[in-house]
């Protein structure tokens, strides 16, 4: 199932398009953020304020802030690229053979996922070639950077798996792509939202369930095993519910 929703995605120019326009957005934000930093640092080096060359980090001020817009991009790319997940064969018809196919409900939203998940996999390892330019002709910090893509990867992951839930329920990819993406800004903004909130218990709920609570610290380089536990409860929650939506449909 997997390795036929993977040929499918790549079968029409919707992943080629997406994927393109991430990597062009995200380079544009990378190179600025790197001529910014060099141009501020020949700026503090020629007014002799030695004391910030300590401050000025090449990891914090240009991967880890890319990384943090580039998490922004996803946010809109990962609903577009899972939307189709169910909602195309829900739209054809071709659902009907999948559900009387001999595999299960689980095999079918894991193998969908999981087709998902290689081409976010691939989306991450092209991500990593703007910071590999850095270990080219700079001193970026290993450690750092890999932990910075995995969070991007796991983000990416439990956006994917929401989506696909998001995907089940409706036969119309539009409608499970904005769906999806208005999930994604909601789940980004909430603890934004929380400050306004004059319940410090609600206060804490809200900014848990707020994604960039979670990966803030992992795009930056401190993976906490908090954060790790609730990217890895979304997804399966996520894929729990969208094995319920697609039992449904075997019932209609």
């Amino acid at each position: 199932i997997a390795g036929r929703e993977l040929r499918s995605i790549f079968a029409t120019p919707v992943a080629y398009v997406l994927i393109a326009v991430y990597m062009l957005f995200a380079g544009f934000v990378f190179f600025a953020s790197l001529g910014m930093f060099l141009v501020q640092l020949e700026q503090i080096q020629a007014l002799g304020m030695t004391n910030l060359l300590e401050q000025w980090n090449l990891q914090a001020i240009v991967v880890a802030q890319s990384f943090s817009t580039f998490a922004i991009f996803l946010a809109f790319v990962v609903p577009l690229l899972a939307m189709r997940a169910f909602a195309e064969e829900r739209a054809t018809g071709s659902i009907e053979l999948l559900l009387t196919s001999p595999v299960t409900s689980t095999q079918i939203v894991l193998g969908k996922f999981l087709a998902i998940a290689a081409l976010l996999a691939l989306v991450t390892v092209l991500t990593a070639l703007y910071p590999l330019l850095l270990f080219a002709y700079g001193d970026p910090e290993l450690w750092q950077t890999l932990a910075g893509l995995q969070t991007l990867l796991l983000y990416s992951l439990s956006l994917a798996a929401l989506c696909c839930f998001i995907s089940a329920l409706t036969r119309s990819q539009i409608v499970a792509g904005l769906v999806g993406v208005a999930a994604a800004l909601v789940l980004l903004l909430i603890p934004f939202a929380a400050e306004s909130s004059q319940s410090e218990t609600m206060k804490a709920v809200l900014r848990w369930l707020g994604t960039s609570t979670h990966y803030e610290a992992g795009l930056a380089g401190d993976v906490r095993s908090e954060d790790l536990a609730y990217f890895g409860l979304t997804i399966v929650a996520s894929l729990a519910l969208a094995r319920a939506a697609v039992d449904s449909l075997r019932w209609r």
